[in-house]
């Protein structure tokens, strides 16, 4: 009966959905399998916040490390996506993912735990800090694509930006409660209780993987050569190439995305992740607490626009608004890079928070409803591996650009730079402004016409 109830709420709530603005925005959370999955990722994604935030403070407050070494811990934790990401795509593809979810929870928990012990026992050095980043960013690039990849297997199509944008929503609120948590935290018990804090929310997780439910995948040709096949490691890049080729020869449109999704990781999110702490301690003149609170307001922004973006069932030109979006963020980036005054870079928070859930979420989606299931995981760890991979290279050039400047100056510089690039693509790209957030299933009215 259950399972009943779960295929109705499939293939039959999006017509009902459309009557009420409730519930079409939560239209996703019917689904018991992707409640499961949004509430292990809310949980994974409060501990990434808690982690982003307190290791550059660890370095900022406890060990006093200059400017470059900001730049350098977010390189740590982002780097492991280089090389991890594209071959836990195709073990997404081919493997049990639940198993790759409780590998990644495990190998963050064991890190927050280190990480945690080290600080309490007083030998924490700047070299063990990158050394522990590393290893939780080990665990981050084993379980970021299986999560993206999982969103279209527990959810039918028509319900898919519903599913990316409430699944962003729950990291959105994460951004809030994760910052402020740490930094309250790390106010009350130190930074150690922190990382103390993100173990505990690890273990929390793990137990909504245990009663998740994942759909089988019908064997295709490509797996079981793979499987099959004399030499593990030639399948595996033959694979890899697959998902590259999709991306750059499958389909012009997403093959822009990517660029512009590399470009925002190197220019903004990057330099956020890295010089924000710093910008609220010396430009602003904040401790841990408030400037915390910086990204709290900024995921205050994000919440608005994603439960305004979950209330739509389809954007026409949701391709042109994605890169209005990234011209919009630039320009927010500068004001924030020149501004020394709180609460106006509070105001630019919460306006980039809001932006930014349109841009992140159109993005995914546009990705996502356009891309085949059967390299989905391929291209989600390239999605990852731009994301997340492209960040801690652009953390280093931050770090080294700030030292050359000044935090703030850099910030201001890296968001002009994206505005302008965004905005040459979004003239010269009239495909892209065409892209709809999903196509139309051909079928679905004859069908509906057919049954009345």
């Amino acid at each position: 009966m259950a399972r009943a109830t779960e295929r109705g709420a499939r293939t039959g709530s999006a017509r009902r959905a459309g009557g009420g603005l409730s519930l079409q925005t939560f239209a996703a959370f019917q689904l018991r399998d992707f409640r499961l999955l949004w509430l292990n990722n809310f949980s994974y994604a409060l501990v990434q916040g808690i982690l982003r935030f307190a290791f550059p403070w660890l370095l900022i407050e406890t060990l006093l490390a200059r400017d470059f070494f900001l730049g350098a811990v977010s390189f740590a934790l982002g780097v492991p996506v280089l090389f991890l990401a594209l071959p836990v795509g195709v073990l997404s593809d081919r493997w049990d993912r639940r198993m790759l979810m409780f590998v990644s929870q495990f190998l963050v928990l064991a890190a927050s735990v280190l990480t945690a012990v080290l600080i309490w026992i007083g030998v924490m050095t700047v070299p063990w800090a990158m050394v522990m980043a590393l290893f939780a960013g080990v665990g981050i690039a084993v379980g970021q694509p299986v999560r993206q990849a999982l969103i279209p297997a527990v959810v039918p199509s028509e319900r898919l930006m519903n599913a990316i944008t409430l699944n962003s929503l729950g990291q959105n609120v994460s951004q809030i409660a994760g910052p402020a948590l740490g930094g309250a935290v790390i106010a009350l018990w130190g930074i150690g209780g922190s990382f103390g804090l993100q173990a505990i929310l690890v273990g929390v997780g793990v137990l909504f993987i245990i009663p998740l439910r994942i759909p089988q995948r019908a064997a295709t040709a490509p797996a079981a050569a793979s499987l099959a096949g004399p030499s593990p490691l030639r399948a595996m890049l033959s694979d890899i190439f697959e998902g590259f080729r999709f991306i750059t020869f499958g389909n012009a449109q997403i093959r822009v995305l990517f660029i512009l999704l590399l470009a925002s990781a190197l220019v903004i999110m990057g330099p956020w992740q890295t010089l924000l702490p710093r910008i609220g301690q010396e430009q602003l003149e904040q401790g841990a607490f408030w400037t915390s609170m910086l990204f709290a307001f900024m995921g205050v922004g994000t919440i608005v626009s994603s439960l305004i973006l979950a209330s739509i069932p389809r954007i026409a030109n949701a391709g042109g608004w994605f890169s209005l979006t990234l011209v919009i963020g630039g320009s927010l980036a500068v004001g924030i890079g020149l501004s020394d005054s709180y609460p106006l870079t509070v105001l630019f928070m919460v306006l980039s928070g809001f932006n930014a859930g349109f841009f992140m979420n159109l993005n995914l989606t546009l990705i996502q409803s356009h891309t085949p299931g059967d390299v989905m995981g391929r291209v989600m760890a390239i999605y990852t591996l731009m994301l997340q991979g492209g960040s801690p290279f652009g953390g280093l050039l931050a770090g080294l650009g700030a030292e050359w400047t000044s935090a703030g100056a850099w910030f201001a510089l890296c968001g002009g730079a994206v505005a302008a690039v965004a905005l040459v693509f979004l003239i010269t790209q009239p495909g892209l402004r065409r892209m709809p957030s999903h196509p139309e299933p051909p079928a679905a009215a004859p069908a509906d016409a057919g049954s009345g």
